[in-house]
């Protein structure tokens, strides 16, 4: 019996092994299950993009860069350095801007958004002045977010406009198209909710938790309760999920294919 159980711990750690290296992404580092899951470019309470650790082990993001299309290279001279934090699998930090560099991006933002938020260690993983991430930049229309670990590989990006975005990371550079809408189609262009294919500017676009992280989808958060959503307590027509990502339903798990699948293959080894 002894004999059998090993054998079959044997199989399920190769068959979790294999579905992992199968799920890796070209061009990415081993280490990187990080996906950006919201943005939001013109809702109350300030801008914000989310970021989702799907993978099976904790990320330190110190040393990450993230920019807009402004300037969309991991050396820009707008290009932001985060400090020491570490986001484990299954968890999102939000990263709230401050347009005025005033100091009150935070607390407005927390006004706003209320208690369903979980926003780990808010404020202490900070760009380049405390105690806002985002000082000074906010999002516009027909813009992006592009996350860069510390070497300078680009690890995720959502590109809102219609065009095409030039990339530059550290061994050289790559096109970033409009994001995938679910249903069909990409980036409709404007704000977030309207590119997302919303009625308001001011609702959030949206990771499909239902879709491959590596190939994710986007919509956006044009109802409440869709993967999570709802108003923010300001504006019933800023709608989001800041803090919130929905763990993948089995449908979901389903479609994702092999990959999604070897990351609860490797959990229900930790668990055993």
């Amino acid at each position: 019996m002894r004999h059998m159980r090993h054998n079959r711990n044997t199989w399920m750690r190769a068959t979790a092994l294999a579905a992992l290296a199968a799920f890796s992404v070209p061009g990415l580092p081993a280490h990187a299950g990080i996906l950006i899951t919201e943005v939001n470019s013109n809702g109350t309470g300030g801008d914000f993009f989310e970021l989702y650790n799907y993978g099976g082990s904790t990320v330190d993001l110190g040393g990450y860069l993230w920019t807009d299309n402004s300037d969309p290279a991991y050396n820009g001279a707008r290009t932001y350095t985060l400090n020491s934090f570490s986001l484990s699998p299954g968890q999102a930090a939000v990263f709230m801007s401050d347009g005025g560099q005033d100091g009150p991006g935070n607390s407005a933002f927390v006004t706003n958004w209320g208690s369903p938020l979980t926003l780990p260690a808010m404020g202490s993983f900070t760009g380049p002045t405390p105690p806002e991430l985002n000082t000074g930049r906010g999002f516009g229309g027909n813009d992006a977010v592009l996350l860069w670990d510390p070497s300078g590989n680009f690890v995720s990006g959502v590109n809102y406009s219609t065009l095409d975005l030039t990339v530059t990371s550290i061994g050289g550079t790559s096109t970033l198209a409009p994001f995938n809408r679910v249903g069909g189609g990409t980036s409709l262009g404007g704000h977030t909710g309207l590119a997302g294919g919303g009625t308001s500017a001011q609702e959030s676009l949206i990771w499909d938790p239902t879709s491959d992280p590596t190939a994710p989808l986007y919509t956006a958060a044009s109802s409440v309760g869709l993967y999570g959503s709802f108003e923010s307590a300001a504006s019933v027509t800023t709608i989001g999920s800041p803090g919130i990502v929905p763990e993948p339903s089995s449908i979901g798990l389903a479609a994702a294919g092999l990959g999604l699948a070897g990351i609860a293959a490797r959990r229900r080894l930790r668990k055993a």
